[in-house]
């Protein structure tokens, strides 16, 4: 007897809550909830006669909401045996199968399940964990291979299968960790898939899971070759719904995904990239974290903007501090360094003299570049990221000429910022002169920096903002 929506999602909670917390986070397992699940089924929009295969099924909620919907040829697969129990149990009306969708080859995993042709819909949660020496992932060794340059995690192995997995043309769509869209070491499967794959949708999902670290997106894939003209479609979970935020060609992107919420987004990032130099053509000296143990060190909770809440700012020296800790609310954190020492949460920017630190210290704390790193580095994330060298190499700087026109103005305003009362009425002027001098040296207009401020205020905790207002 198939159970009702309400007992099937009270049972699938007892269960899911019966499982030892250690044991899920040390396997990557985190449950759907029926709304998401039945979304992604939604997004897809294929016909009821499709086969649909959830290869990492845990308690089944994706064949649930498929069965509510219509579909009929369902194939569940986990290796967790309580797991399939379980679905054979309350979800008799698809077919479950306990092995490791992961390690088998596809062609033995269909024989293993009997299924006769492969399946038009691969959907899902895969689990999000690193695959170490301790775990080895068991599966043929050129598939091991292709995982470890591609990140090595079973995150990835899982989608790599799948798209084995999955008839040509068929789909796939799965929730995985949203730093895939821009960390380096999963850059050797997102080039194979922007080349070989035809990406439909990208799902911002936020922090959608308790527990878990990180955010999360629903990639879909059809298991095709892109079109010369196939834009990806993105769009955001928002009260309980996918919407859409705007199309960006695939061959717009060469590796890392960006997530662009309009046109506007798209066309900021094509202005600001297209700058002369960045932060990595300017830079002659180091980018880092903070290498001294020393107990009188400058740490990152001691920088506050443009200064030190107990330390005074030294008069000489060729170093820039920068808070490791990056919050979307508060921004980029740094003050001139001089000849001090630096923790390592600390990141340190180094340059021939004081003037050239104390100016990459005025863009720094510009609206510009918060945007850039929030936007176009951290792709929104709102959870706690590091100003890592990585990022801050990419930030793009005024081109020479309009550099060496407001090199001076960037100059002064950060000496007054440095010298005036913290946050007071003074401080607060001189910020927002900095900012309108800093759209400036970019060669803004009038309404990119309006849409440049009312991003930012959008983002950022109105403490940064003086009365609530720029």
């Amino acid at each position: 007897m198939v159970l009702l929506q309400n007992a099937y999602i009270d049972a699938l909670n007892t269960y899911e809550n019966s499982l030892d917390a250690e044991y899920k986070k040390g396997n990557g397992v985190f449950y759907t909830d029926y709304t998401l699940a039945e979304r992604m089924l939604n997004d897809l929009k294929v016909d009821k006669s499709a086969v649909i295969m959830d290869p990492c099924c845990g308690a089944g909620v994706f064949i649930y909401v498929a069965y509510k919907q219509g579909f009929s040829n369902l194939f569940g697969i986990d290796q967790d045996k309580g797991a399939v129990a379980f679905c054979q149990s309350h979800l008799p009306f698809a077919s479950f199968s306990s092995c490791d969708s992961i390690g088998l080859k596809a062609d033995v995993l269909m024989k293993k399940i009997g299924l006769d042709s492969q399946p038009d819909v691969i959907i899902g949660n895969p689990p999000y964990v690193p695959i170490t020496a301790e775990d080895p992932l068991d599966a043929e060794y050129l598939f091991i291979r292709h995982v470890t340059k591609s990140g090595n995690n079973l995150f990835v192995a899982a989608l790599m299968r799948a798209l084995q997995i999955v008839k040509t043309d068929g789909v796939v769509s799965y929730i995985i960790p949203k730093n895939f869209l821009h960390v380096h070491s999963y850059s050797t499967f997102r080039r194979e898939l922007l080349k070989d794959k035809t990406i439909m949708t990208i799902v911002d999902l936020g922090a959608h899971f308790k527990n878990v670290r990180g955010e999360q997106i629903v990639i879909t894939i059809k298991n095709k070759k892109p079109s010369k003209n196939h834009k990806i479609t993105m769009k955001k979970f928002s009260s309980n719904r996918f919407v859409k935020m705007t199309s960006i060609a695939q061959n717009f992107f060469s590796d890392e995904f960006l997530l662009f919420n309009c046109d506007e987004d798209q066309s900021t990032y094509r202005k600001l990239s297209s700058l002369y130099q960045t932060l990595n053509d300017l830079c002659n000296g180091y980018v880092g974290r903070g290498k001294s143990q020393s107990p009188h060190a400058i740490t990152g909770k001691d920088i506050r903007k443009f200064g030190y809440k107990t330390h005074e700012i030294p008069k000489e020296g060729n170093q820039l501090f920068i808070q490791n800790i990056y919050s979307a609310e508060a921004g980029v954190i740094a003050a001139f360094g001089g000849n001090l020492e630096a923790a390592q949460t600390v990141t340190v920017f180094t340059d021939g003299d004081a003037d050239m630190c104390r100016y990459v210290l005025g863009i720094l704390h510009s609206r510009i570049c918060n945007l850039f790193l929030y936007k176009y580095c951290f792709n929104y994330s709102k959870l706690t990221m590091h100003t890592d060298a990585k990022y801050l190499k990419k930030i793009p700087l005024p081109s020479r000429d309009l550099q060496e026109q407001y090199f001076d103005d960037i100059l002064k305003l950060v000496s007054l910022l440095e010298s005036s009362d913290y946050m007071g009425v003074d401080w607060f002027n001189y910020l927002e002169e900095l900012n309108r001098i800093v759209y400036k040296a970019y060669g803004i207009d009038e309404n990119e920096a309006n849409y440049i401020d009312s991003e930012v205020k959008r983002i950022q905790s109105k403490r940064w903002i003086s009365d609530g207002q720029f």
